[in-house]
């Protein structure tokens, strides 16, 4: 059977919410013969009679509101050239929708934006945005610690298996545990998150799933040093021999795709965003090689006086003051399966 090429990314686009906030009162006028409405604020009494509805969202009341980086963040997407792309904290699938339709225009629309509801109280859920179908999707939400009512992803484990031509792709879309609190204190939870992705693992595949292609993708919150590999969260994926951290394929100092700023005087330049392949799945492709897209990232990620990390001609054009695409970088990479 002739293999596929496909292009797979990942990108935390931070926050990716969308609200709704009045337009005002609307008014029509005569204009040139031409009949144009404009808006005025709301009295109270107008007010309340425009929220009568409760969440019925009538456009001729509401806007929906993106904050002008979004178009940064469907810019650093389409420089993935990506058929399928791991999202992380997107608000909902109706969020996603509408980004997908009104900043990914025409042929880099994707035909299959997906989101399901996850556990953060803060409403941000992992997804994708695929070009192929799918055959389908299993949520790991609901996985909870033995005996006990706690769930284990901070967000979700979201499995889906993609449809390349005759050939099924499993991918696992993660957003592990996150950092804030000291990397240490929620070291614990992380480990407990991959530990129960290698459990996935095998229920799926068996105990030789090595042998078997699959990736795991996603912000996972977490970063190996070198000789302290055991102090990292991520140690029982990382330290696996069925499994292939795909960008260890760069560089040392071009791994990075995330800038934290944790003082006044310290810069962080990490990787915390992974795509892992199964062992068989990189063997099989040898010279594959993924790219790190750092053209959104903001531009206080270069400290005055210091090499530049990323070079100026590498920034989007429209990046300027506090403007990002995200404070983390895609990361993609094209596979024959």
């Amino acid at each position: 059977m002739a293999k596929k090429r496909i292009t797979v990314a990942t990108f935390n686009v931070e926050n990716l919410f969308s609200r709704f906030k009045f337009r005002g009162k609307r008014y029509k006028r005569k204009v040139g013969g031409k009949t144009k409405y404009y808006y005025k604020s709301y009295t109270p009494k107008q007010l309340q009679a425009a929220v009568a509805d409760g969440f019925i969202i009538d456009n001729k009341k509401f806007k929906r509101y993106l904050p002008v980086s979004r178009k940064l963040t469907a810019q650093a997407i389409r420089a993935t050239r990506a058929d399928f792309v791991a999202l992380q904290e997107i608000e909902n699938l109706d969020t996603l929708k509408y980004f997908n339709s009104n900043l990914l225009k025409g042929k880099k629309r994707y035909d299959y934006p997906f989101v399901i509801d996850g556990n953060d109280p803060r409403f941000i859920d992992v997804g994708f945005l695929s070009r192929h179908e799918f055959d389908f999707i299993r949520t790991h939400q609901y996985d909870k610690r033995k005996k006990s009512s706690v769930k284990i992803f901070s967000r979700d484990c979201l499995e889906v298996h993609l449809k390349i031509g005759q050939t099924t792709l499993p991918i696992f879309v993660n957003h592990l545990k996150s950092m804030m609190g000291g990397r240490s204190k929620t070291k614990k939870r992380r480990l407990e998150q991959c530990e129960r992705i290698i459990d996935i693992l095998k229920v799926r595949f068996g105990s030789n799933y090595k042998s078997e292609y699959f990736i795991i993708m996603g912000d996972l919150n977490d970063y190996i040093e070198s000789g302290k590999e055991n102090e990292s969260g991520l140690h029982p994926l990382l330290a696996n021999n069925a499994i292939v951290n795909i960008v260890n394929r760069l560089s040392a100092g071009e791994q990075w795709t995330h800038y934290y700023k944790s003082t006044k005087w310290e810069k962080a330049y990490r990787q915390l965003d992974y795509i892992l392949l199964s062992k068989k799945l990189a063997d099989d492709n040898p010279t594959a090689t993924p790219s790190i897209i750092r053209g959104g990232m903001p531009l206080r990620v270069n400290k005055k006086g210091k090499p530049a990390k990323v070079k100026e001609s590498e920034f989007f054009k429209d990046i300027s003051g506090t403007l990002k695409a995200s404070d983390h970088c895609p990361v993609t990479i094209t596979l024959l399966v």
